[in-house]
């Protein structure tokens, strides 16, 4: 009988084939060590190294926002009649775009005419205004003339009167004189003890010289009173001619004012015409820039009327300085700029543009493939009103391979992806950054205000 052949008496084994299978040692051994791996691993993967990688989505921009797309539009208003461009036109800067034209189809003509009339008008005010100078300037003149003739009779006058008070200095001696003559004539004449040794004729003729004496001594006075008189109508003589030289000299610079006034006003008119044909000019569109011809507006066909300011076509202009802008959310923004700002340089980016096949692991750039170099060059100090901020990442050529495509492949707009490389870490660093939703780093510590800044001076009011 079989060890396991069942007795009327025993009773019934389940799975008695399975109960006579033995299991090998050596499979025993092989499960132990797989649970142990599988408990292992975890803890083994979170200790395996890591690239820090940040992945953000955007597109490709110019760096200079006067290359990025530009908007022509009609400086005048009036109705286009030309179009030398079509869309996809690459155009040079200065190139014809486009012509319109007034309603008005002798305006040109009428504006020559006008400006060719305030040309005319501007010579003769110019004349008028150099005659007007020269008058002014001839009026100073016989002013000074006028002035100068005064002051000269002043200072007769003034040397008449010295010379006057001379004259009655000397008028007066010799009626002193000729009175002491007289006296010793008559004392002669009258005297008897001598016997009259003058004659009564020659006292008559002292008497008649000593009152001619004193006539002169008046007149002397009154020389000097007239001289003095003459003196002070010198002196109102040089008030007034001083005065009306003034007077001249001020409605001559009057006149002088008016015709300059009248040559700024013509000169403003023609400023003003000059300015209406640089705009009539401007009916002719030119390009403002290298580049190509995007989308032309449907408002600017041949036939329509446009206003100014209207839009007639878009530009792209051509550019070597291309960007790509990222969107980053915000928890990881704080990571680029304390990269920046411990490294002195912005980090390594690998961008994915869109139609360039390529495979990136974050994590691990070396089994990258089909990606492109690049460099974060500068992160936006704010969001975009949605917590992410923007970074904008230039070329660099840090791997074989890494050179852009041409322009002519790769336009502004082509969407890109890209994954900023920072610090290497643990995967459970990472992963712990993660689950927690915060960067583990500590952003530069600001300069301390109350050391760096010096406090403004307290100002008391009056």
């Amino acid at each position: 009988m079989t060890p396991y052949a069942r007795t009327p008496f025993q009773p019934a084994i389940p799975f008695a084939t399975l109960a006579g299978v033995r299991q090998p040692p050596s499979a025993r051994w092989l499960t132990r060590l797989l649970l142990v791996a599988f408990v292992l691993l975890p803890v083994t993967l979170l200790l395996v190294p890591w690239q820090q990688t940040l992945r953000g989505r955007g597109q490709i921009v110019a760096f200079a926002p006067t290359e990025r797309k530009q908007v022509v539009t009609a400086l005048v208003a009036g109705r286009v009649s030309q179009w030398h461009v079509v869309e996809g036109s690459k155009v040079k800067f200065g190139d014809s775009i486009a012509d319109i034209e007034d309603n008005d189809g002798e305006l040109a003509e009428r504006l020559e005419a006008q400006r060719q009339f305030l040309l005319g008008r501007r010579k003769a005010a110019e004349e008028e205004v150099a005659e007007q100078d020269r008058t002014v300037e001839a009026q100073e003149k016989a002013a000074r003339a006028a002035v100068g003739a005064a002051k000269a009779n002043r200072e007769a006058s003034s040397l008449m009167i010295e010379v006057a008070k001379q004259g009655l200095k000397n008028a007066a001696f010799a009626a002193t004189f000729e009175q002491g003559r007289y006296e010793m004539f008559d004392k002669l004449f009258k005297n008897t003890k001598l016997g009259g040794l003058e004659s009564e004729l020659s006292r008559d003729e002292a008497k008649m010289r000593s009152d001619r004496a004193a006539t002169d001594t008046k007149r002397a006075d009154a020389e000097i009173k007239r001289a003095e008189a003459t003196l002070l109508t010198g002196d109102s003589l040089v008030l007034g001619a001083e005065a009306t030289g003034l007077s001249a000299v001020a409605t001559a610079r009057r006149d002088l004012r008016r015709a300059e006034q009248n040559r700024f006003t013509v000169e403003r008119e023609l400023q003003e015409i000059d300015t209406r044909i640089e705009r009539f000019k401007a009916r002719f569109v030119k390009a403002p820039c290298d580049g190509i011809v995007f989308r032309i507006s449907a408002d600017g066909q041949v036939g329509q009327f446009v206003k100014e300011g209207g839009e007639l076509a878009v530009i792209v202009p051509d550019t070597t300085d291309r960007v790509i802008e990222l969107l980053i959310d915000g928890v990881d923004a704080p990571l680029i700029a304390a990269h920046m700002e411990s490294t002195g340089r912005g980090p390594h980016v690998r961008l994915q543009f869109e139609g360039w096949p390529a495979v990136q692991f974050a994590g691990w750039p070396s089994v990258a493939t089909g990606t492109f170099g690049g460099k974060v060059r500068q992160i936006d100090p704010t969001d975009d009103g949605f917590g992410r901020f923007r970074i904008l990442v230039e070329p660099e050529e840090k791997f074989e391979g890494d050179t852009w495509p041409e322009g002519l492949y790769l336009r502004q707009g082509n969407q890109a992806i890209g994954w900023v490389f920072l610090n290497r870490v643990t995967l459970g660093y990472e992963l712990w950054r993660q689950f927690n939703g915060f960067p583990p780093v500590v952003a530069p510590k600001p300069p301390d205000k109350k050391k760096d800044v010096a406090k403004p001076q307290k100002v008391k009011s009056g």
